[in-house]
């Protein structure tokens, strides 16, 4: 009897994976747009190619121009995500400070995003490595 119920109780299981799947999917894509039509941060964390053109090898990879110019990987395996955390990007999506309280350089925005929207972008750069 057991077994019965555990092949009956299978399909309903895999369906709900599927909608969870959807839904970090929707959500990855929505926090995909974010980043890229609206804040447009690719325009600053991306290196250059030769010809001026974003590299989309090293997409949101941060760039390192002069000793004194250094924008952050804001990727989930580069050293901000490891410094701060899921935890430290949304707040600093949010509250427009680092998990320290410090405020971002004069060149980086202080977003103060809704929390959906900050969740979104955060499972977007997730996405990343």
């Amino acid at each position: 009897m057991i077994h019965l119920k555990t092949m009956l109780a299978l399909p309903v299981i895999a369906a709900m994976l599927a909608v969870a799947g959807q839904a970090q999917s929707g959500l990855v894509s929505r926090g995909k747009e974010l980043t890229e039509q609206v804040a447009k941060c690719q325009d600053c964390h991306t290196q250059r190619t030769a010809t001026g053109e974003l590299d989309k090898n090293a997409w949101l990879k941060g760039v390192k121009s002069e000793p004194s110019v250094y924008i952050p990987d804001i990727t989930a395996g580069g050293s901000l995500w490891m410094l701060w955390g899921e935890k430290g990007m949304l707040r600093f999506l949010e509250k427009g400070t680092s998990p320290s309280g410090t405020t971002p350089s004069v060149h980086m925005p202080a977003y103060k995003l809704r929390h959906d929207d900050a969740e979104a972008i955060v499972a977007y750069l997730k996405s990343l490595r």
